[in-house]
């Protein structure tokens, strides 16, 4: 029965529904702190992001919803904009192969583990603030790596173009490559689990 309701409304969203609401999210939500936490024009307000943002020691001092808020919010408009092209990129592909909400679960999960694995890197003495919907990304991609397994040759290899560009986009001093890692990680657990 419950399926069935899922089904139903599967089929009466219109294409890229899940990947296009997350994006206007994101959106929505860069518009937000640029009105409310008025800093620069297109950089995102350092109150807002000290408000919101991975800050592993205040998360270990126990404001835990970072580990979720962090993910929805940007430094810059090109941080927001580089996101939201490799969401739809890998969003729509995945909305191709996959129901929507699971989707969004592999998009909200793999951005928790992400942000979870960059919380431990504070055992290894790296400590930083991080914010973003890369990990998260990441995450979708891990699960087109994972649907993708039995896929032809040649779609491997165009989405494995696809993966070396995002790397090199996303790789920088500034990145939070544990993030990027366990995101992809996560993703491809999270389908598997999805889809066992």
């Amino acid at each position: 029965m419950f399926n069935d309701r899922i089904a139903r409304i599967q089929t009466s969203l219109p294409p890229l529904f899940v990947t296009l609401s997350i994006g206007v999210i994101l959106i929505l939500i860069y518009i937000f702190g640029m009105i409310f936490y008025p800093d620069q024009l297109l950089i995102q307000s350092r109150d807002m992001i000290g408000q919101w943002g991975q800050d592993n020691e205040l998360i270990l001092n126990g404001e835990w919803y970072r580990l979720f808020t962090a993910f929805w919010i940007h430094g810059n408009v090109v941080h927001l904009a580089s996101n939201l092209l490799f969401l739809l990129i890998f969003g729509s592909r995945l909305e191709e192969l996959v129901k929507g909400y699971e989707l969004f679960l592999v998009f909200l999960i793999s951005g928790i583990i992400g942000n979870v694995a960059t919380l431990g890197s504070i055992l290894l003495g790296i400590d930083f603030i991080s914010l973003g919907a890369s990990g998260a990304v990441f995450g979708l991609l891990g699960a087109i790596l994972f649907l993708l397994g039995g896929k032809s040759k040649r779609e491997r290899r165009s989405m494995s173009y696809f993966i070396l560009i995002f790397f090199v986009i996303t790789i920088g001093q500034d990145t939070n490559f544990i993030s990027h890692l366990f995101g992809l990680v996560g993703g491809f657990y999270v389908m598997k689990l999805l889809k066992n």
